[in-house]
């Protein structure tokens, strides 16, 4: 039923233009369109949870998450817990995602208001690549999931060996700037909110007392590596570890 299924999406369904975009992402003939559609059905449009794509952003998250460290753990056989922790989270992070997102064009089929772009999150491609991961878990399974991360992310989007050579702990870099300026830092919670029904926090970095950057997170450790991110870019420090 779902090779059927599949038949039919990719020439006769009204949506066979997005199992075709599905299929050139992905590698993978969508069975279930409607998963589909819902990725790129943004709550800013799409208020009910039935329609909008924050549950399989959720999803997703979870989903991505294994997949990378399952893909690391065999990469790094020698490799001690931190090191494949960290690594991980350079894979996973904000800044990382959103250019997968982006190389993917997935934005650009994202269905939003844009009037009410107060409420629409600067991390849209990443967040739209979680839901879409998502989607194909529950479409495809795990097995086929894990392969398009691996084959298609993890081995062409993002580079694993660069990301391993580059130091990513900016509260640690931004720390150093401040001992060597004689400055004083200081990071305070300036939003505590629920998103996606988790904590979800706001970060401002200050200096001297003064603003200079903001940072989000579904965690405060979270939100304060990125305040210190764009803090960085904000100050136009280099970061350590960044090659030439």
């Amino acid at each position: 039923m779902s090779s059927i299924q599949k038949f039919f999406n990719r020439f006769f369904s009204s949506d066979k233009e997005l199992a075709a975009y599905v299929k050139s992402v992905t590698g993978i003939t969508p069975a279930k369109l409607k998963l589909y559609k819902q990725v790129f059905q943004h709550r800013s449009k799409f208020n009910e949870p039935k329609d909008n794509n924050e549950r399989l952003e959720l999803l997703g998250d979870s989903i991505l998450d294994a997949i990378v460290c399952e893909y690391l753990f065999k990469k790094y056989p020698y490799k001690e817990e931190g090191f494949i922790t960290e690594l991980r989270s350079k894979i996973v992070n904000r800044k990382s995602l959103n250019e997968v997102g982006t190389r993917l064009g997935l934005v650009e089929k994202l269905s939003f208001n844009r009037k009410s772009m107060n409420d629409v999150s600067k991390d849209l491609a990443g967040n739209t690549f979680e839901a879409l991961v998502g989607a194909l878990y529950l479409d495809a399974g795990f097995d086929k999931t894990k392969r398009f991360i691996q084959k298609r992310v993890l081995q062409n989007l993002i580079d694993v060996d660069l990301l391993e050579e580059t130091n990513t702990d900016y509260k640690s870099q931004i720390y150093h700037y401040i001992q060597r300026e004689g400055k004083s830092i200081n990071f305070k919670v300036a939003e505590e909110r629920h998103k996606n029904r988790r904590a979800y926090f706001i970060i401002h970095l200050e200096i001297n007392g003064r603003f200079i950057s903001a940072g989000e997170g579904f965690s405060k450790k979270i939100a304060e590596q990125n305040a210190a991110m764009n803090a960085i870019t904000e100050l136009g420090i280099k970061p350590e570890g960044e090659l030439s």
